[in-house]
């Protein structure tokens, strides 16, 4: 699962990030992006990333949870995850439209213990999502597989990490399987501050152990 995630690539650089990954150069920025967080919970606002009308990319805010475009009211559990296996299958995610969700990093625990699993190469990695709006209301989930590699020891759920060449596929409509095994090995994991587990707490020191 992905319950708690870092995101210190943003603004300038992440777009300028996202103008690498083939499929979505250019990308517009709708409205103000989030600022750097080291410990991201749900409910708070998250950058997403989604194909827009005119053929383009577009990347803004939104609030991470989904609210289905049907909902009347603020739903009391924060659907912040979902299974990539079955959510065309639940009423709550069936109509979610494909996002990527950039980070660059999240946070797992193992007997209670928080770890750091980080992005390669000092750039965000992106995993998928959903969007929905309702109202006024945007809002995201992540999709989340079993865990594959090195990763499985860690916790049995993972986000579906994307490679470069999968983003514009899924953000076209395409299907996700398990995130490439070759990619995971590519992720670090590190412990983290046990204090993650406050979300009052954030700052880059939630990163040392």
């Amino acid at each position: 699962m992905c319950g708690r995630f870092v995101t210190f690539t943003v603004g300038d650089e992440l777009v300028q990030s996202l103008s690498d990954v083939p499929g979505l150069a250019p990308v517009a920025v709708d409205g103000e992006l989030p600022g750097k967080r080291w410990n991201v919970a749900p409910t708070m606002p998250i950058t997403a990333v989604a194909g827009a009308d005119d053929g383009g990319t577009v990347a803004a805010a939104v609030r991470w949870g989904l609210v289905p475009h049907w909902s009347k009211s603020m739903p009391k559990t924060p659907y912040f995850n979902a299974r990539a296996e079955t959510w065309r299958e639940k009423p709550v995610f069936r109509d979610g439209e494909p996002c990527a969700i950039p980070m660059d990093g999240w946070y797992e625990w193992r007997d209670k213990a928080p770890f750091f699993v980080a992005a390669p190469g000092g750039r965000p990695m992106l995993v998928a999502g959903l969007w929905a709006r309702c109202g006024d209301i945007v809002s995201a989930t992540i999709l989340t597989t079993d865990a594959v590699g090195g990763l499985a020891d860690l916790h049995h759920r993972m986000p579906r990490v994307l490679a470069d060449d999968e983003v514009a596929g899924w953000l076209g409509g395409g299907e996700v399987g398990m995130t490439d095994p070759a990619l995971v090995e590519t992720l670090t994991v590190e412990p983290a501050n046990r204090a993650v587990g406050n979300v009052a707490n954030d700052g880059e020191w939630l990163l040392e152990p």
